[in-house]
């Protein structure tokens, strides 16, 4: 397992730690609510869904956390101003823990660092996310907001090798810190398979090695758009599921902090994932430390035996 030089950052969001060395805290997944193709969404332009079956995903995520030691942080999408308003108030009253909202329309993610602002949410909530395509308007909101705590994308189509990602990354999180953002979680931006993905995991070490930050990676974007799943003999939501699950657990053994999963439609396969692989993480770590000297307190999972 991996025993890093670097101090690791670590920052507490909500009660939610999040950074540190491999296995020191639990591995926090990020499920996505109300984007688009999810059965529980009736209109995204308006922000109009089944809120008992977003109910019953939310039940299921916080059995699960229970049961395995991962936190949860759930994701908003807001397609639309209205949307962002209605799902990120809607939330706020059915769910404790942290919050992250994201959007392709500028106006709908304006809506949602005004609302942050109005209900007093900054110790709750996550901007995703801070990169170079960032606008002006955009920065200038954040810096005006109460937000504390941002994903950093290390994302740029120009950045296709480490020295490039880490070259991006840095850029990006001095654009954060110019916004007023304290807690910064890095994504090194996961590319789908045959997209350059791969350089997300190796961007993961350099990420904690070189600047101590806490990562995470968008596990999901990995298989999205994998030709292989649509193959007429493989298409199915058995196979998606399993590069799902192995795009998350990569990701989790190569040092990634917090990893967004996709829909939360697919919460207890993917905490049940982690956890098998956070008991492997535990054992290895636990001999790290025995073999190096140190007495860090690490994250014990369960076994269930």
């Amino acid at each position: 397992m991996f025993v890093f030089k670097k101090e690791q950052q670590v920052f507490d969001i909500k009660g939610i730690k999040i950074g540190g060395h491999p296995g020191q805290h639990p591995t926090t997944l990020i499920g996505g609510l109300f984007f688009p193709g999810q059965p529980a969404v009736r209109d995204s332009k308006k922000g109009d869904f089944d809120s008992k079956m977003a109910l019953d995903w939310i039940s299921t995520g916080k059995i699960m956390v229970e049961k395995t030691g991962h936190p949860l942080i759930i994701q908003v999408y807001g397609r639309t101003p209205e949307a962002m308003d209605h799902h990120i108030r809607w939330l706020v009253e059915n769910f404790e823990g942290p919050i992250m909202f994201e959007s392709t329309n500028l106006r709908a993610r304006l809506r949602g660092i005004d609302l942050c602002n109005e209900l007093g949410l900054n110790e709750r909530i996550i901007y995703n996310s801070i990169n170079l395509s960032t606008t002006d308007e955009e920065l200038d909101a954040i810096r005006d907001s109460s937000l504390e705590s941002a994903v950093v994308l290390g994302w740029s189509p120009r950045a296709t090798s480490l020295p490039e990602k880490m070259d991006t990354i840095k850029q990006a999180i001095a654009t954060s810190e110019a916004a007023g953002i304290e807690k910064m979680v890095i994504d090194p931006a996961t590319m789908p398979v045959g997209a350059g993905y791969g350089l997300g995991y190796r961007t993961l070490i350099a990420i904690k090695s070189e600047l101590g930050l806490p990562t995470c990676s968008g596990a999901h974007n990995a298989p999205s758009a994998w030709k292989f799943l649509r193959d007429p003999y493989i298409d199915c939501e058995s196979t998606y599921l399993s590069s799902l699950v192995a795009s998350t657990t990569a990701a989790q053994l190569f040092a990634s902090d917090a990893i967004m999963y996709g829909s939360m439609i697919r919460t207890k396969q993917i905490f049940t994932a982690v956890s098998m692989i956070a008991n492997a993480i535990a054992t290895s770590s636990a001999e790290s430390q025995r073999a190096l000297g140190e007495t860090m307190e690490l994250f014990e999972p369960p076994t269930f035996e």
